[in-house]
């Protein structure tokens, strides 16, 4: 009875730090973009509004890195008020290491919404990101714009990233 005992307490002290471990290694990669947004607008009346456009801006993280970033992309406005928008951006640091992501927003609201990001590829320590997904929401104002965008990544990826 003793040794059952004991191995329930091992079994639950495994768990237990086990646990804790994987607590101790949510690491989370956050970056706030400010860009100014080019349109260039199709209209279709009663039904869609197809429109190009081009966001211009500065990028910082949580990591205490900072740069500049470009996108490209499509958005479509339905009778419905609503829109879907893809793009792709290309994000430069301060030493000059770029990276490309994915920007994907399903029918939601022009000026305020949430979507999916995906880093495509990046360069040295921007690697360490590379086919994350990551969730962003989006502000637009009269004469800029505002994005956070949030990634959950692990202990590797943040030791990276610190370099």
């Amino acid at each position: 009875m003793k040794i059952l005992f004991m191995n329930i307490n091992l079994f639950f002290a495994n768990i237990f730090f086990f646990n804790i471990n994987l607590l101790a290694s949510n690491f989370s990669y956050k970056m706030d973009m400010h860009f100014a947004v080019t349109n260039h607008p199709i209209e279709i009346p009663g039904h869609l509004n197809y429109a190009t456009y081009q966001l211009k801006g500065s990028w910082t993280d949580n990591y205490g890195k900072l740069g500049i970033l470009i996108c490209s992309g499509e958005s479509k406005t339905f009778s419905s008020k609503l829109v879907e928008i893809f793009g792709i951006c290309e994000i430069v640091d301060e030493d000059k290491n770029k990276r490309w992501l994915t920007l994907n927003r399903d029918k939601s609201e022009l000026e305020l919404g949430v979507g999916k990001a995906k880093q495509l590829e990046g360069q040295n320590i921007w690697k360490a990101l590379n086919n994350i997904g990551c969730n962003y929401a989006v502000k637009h104002t009269e004469g800029f714009s505002y994005m956070k965008l949030n990634c959950r990544i692990n202990e590797k990826q943040h030791n990276t990233l610190q370099k």
